[in-house]
């Protein structure tokens, strides 16, 4: 046996104390449901559907951060002030994903984190494991969180909006993301963002099973 492979899942156990507190502390009984589930249930086996949008970024609606929030990319000093916000599970994929070069901006209210979302020039199966190939011009921006008391007053919208500009000022023309279509909140922000540019390209259907992700992309009118 490749005692290698059940390292995550040693850790999992290790830090999932700490962790169901943290989620429940943030997201009620839905946050513990998923902290106790992406240690157990999700590993077996898991469904689901997502919509691709594709963003123009020459017409997007920039939208400032609301009074008294600032939104700055993450730094090395970052991290520890994201744990009142993100589970150690959380955390470990961020370094993996700041290692790889990958872009965490992170929204603060004073000293205090509040958000953050992720970007990325170049998109690979560390991030993204369905089958489909992004344009060559094409950003990955990802992993929207805001913390409940924020919600609804513009701090996501403002978050994805940097997101946007970070990827128009590498000279991109294209900013890709994924929503599910039962995810309210994520549908009002892209409508709130989108101006005249955003279109949905396609839907991806997956089946997670025993750690292998297998899905199917469908570009749209195909």
């Amino acid at each position: 046996m490749n005692l290698g492979r059940l390292n995550p899942y040693v850790r999992g156990l290790r830090t999932f104390p700490g962790d169901a507190a943290l989620a429940y502390q943030l997201e009620g009984a839905a946050g513990l449901w998923r902290a106790l589930a992406e240690r157990s249930l999700y590993h077996l086996a898991r469904h689901g559907h997502l919509l691709v949008i594709a963003q123009t970024l020459d017409s997007f609606r920039e939208v400032p951060p609301p009074g008294g929030v600032t939104i700055a990319q993450a730094t090395a000093a970052s991290w520890q002030a994201l744990a009142p916000i993100a589970t150690q599970r959380t955390l470990d994929r961020f370094h993996q994903r700041s290692a790889r070069g990958h872009v965490c901006l992170v929204a603060w209210r004073g000293d205090r984190a509040i958000g953050y979302t992720w970007c990325a020039e170049r998109v690979g199966p560390d991030i993204l494991p369905y089958p489909i190939s992004f344009p060559p011009t094409a950003a990955y921006l990802f992993d929207l969180y805001v913390v409940r008391p924020e919600r609804a007053n513009g701090v996501g919208s403002a978050l994805v909006s940097a997101r946007l500009t970070w990827a128009r000022e590498r000279g991109l023309g294209e900013g890709w993301r994924m929503i599910s279509p039962s995810n309210h909140a994520s549908v009002r922000t892209v409508e709130k963002t989108a101006g005249r540019g955003a279109r949905v390209v396609g839907e991806i259907r997956y089946v997670r099973i025993l750690g292998r992700v297998y899905g199917r992309y469908q570009p749209l009118g195909q």
